[in-house]
């Protein structure tokens, strides 16, 4: 799941509607913020934000790659995990505009640090950033390939458009930047430290225990993930746009894919829940301290699947 997004990191139907008028630059990020420290369902989501790693610009058009580098370089000292383009445009919040003319919009706005065409990003493409980052687990340098942007967007909320989905819901038209497998290898450092007081490499000289306190941390990331989707569960009409948790607890189910930019059309997609890849990504893990392997976050993230 995406920080924030298909980890579905935003989309609360309860929360105030968008502003009625026009609102200042820090206006609008504070009404962010407080959203993000009160209101957002995702728990994985909540816990950056007030570790204050979670990055939250307002963005335009010529400002985007420059938010992108500063990013990078707060991911490169440990002080983000996730960022957030906010876009405060007004025209952009109506209801008079749909959820697809917000997503050619933010396509659009994005199209800087996008090696596709707009078109391709608002009809389901990825916008899909490779970071070169040092594993806060390992603690080897590697490249992370599964940065994605996400669309959100206020009409997401609305049950009347065809493309409603609540889990891409704000209260403004917004870019959510985050890695799987980077949120995932930074909450398992923090869950170490905070149990051990030692780093997963200080730790690594026990097999037995590294083991036991790796999977401890898949089966911790499960329940945060789990709990997230029940939260947009209960927030959303699943007869319009579906959202569980398979019968096995190890997937889930929405009515996008991952990763996608944006969709014009709606489908039913499957994902996997961290039972799945946080295992495969520590069995990757245990490999290197163990068995003496090199090292690739590279290829650990997954797509969803198509439901027929």
């Amino acid at each position: 799941m995406h920080l924030l997004a298909q980890t579905p990191f935003f989309g609360d139907p309860n929360f105030a509607k968008s502003p009625s008028s026009p609102l200042s630059n820090h206006a609008a990020l504070q009404l962010v913020k407080n959203w993000m420290k009160q209101d957002l369902p995702c728990i994985a989501g909540r816990r950056e934000f007030l570790k204050n790693r979670y990055m939250i610009e307002i963005a335009t058009q010529e400002k985007v790659p420059e938010i992108f580098a500063r990013y990078c370089n707060r991911l490169e000292n440990r002080r983000a995990v996730a960022c957030l383009f906010i876009f405060n445009n007004w025209e952009y919040m109506s209801d008079r505009r749909s959820v697809s003319d917000v997503f050619y919009f933010l396509a659009d706005q994005m199209q800087h640090i996008s090696d596709v065409s707009v078109e391709t990003l608002a009809q389901g493409g990825a916008l899909t950033k490779k970071v070169s980052l040092r594993c806060p687990v390992t603690e080897v340098t590697t490249i992370y390939d599964d940065f994605e942007c996400i669309a959100f967007c206020p009409q997401s909320n609305n049950p009347d458009d065809p493309l409603y989905d609540p889990l891409l819901a704000m209260p403004f038209p917004a870019v959510n930047m985050s890695s799987d497998m980077y949120a995932f290898s930074n909450f398992v450092a923090d869950m170490i430290e905070q149990r051990y007081r030692v780093t997963v490499t200080e730790l690594s000289k026990d097999k037995t225990e590294t083991e036991k306190a790796l999977f401890n941390c898949v089966a911790q990331w499960h329940r945060i993930a789990s709990k997230t989707i029940e939260n947009y569960e209960s927030l959303t009409d699943t007869s319009l746009c579906p959202v569980h948790i398979n019968a096995e607890n190890n997937q889930w189910i929405a009515g996008h894919k991952d990763p996608a930019f944006a969709e014009q059309i709606k489908e039913v997609h499957t994902h996997e829940l961290p039972v799945l890849y946080g295992a495969r990504i520590v069995r990757q893990w245990l490999d290197f301290f163990y068995k003496d392997r090199a090292f690739s976050a590279a290829g650990l993230a997954r797509d969803g699947t198509i439901l027929a």
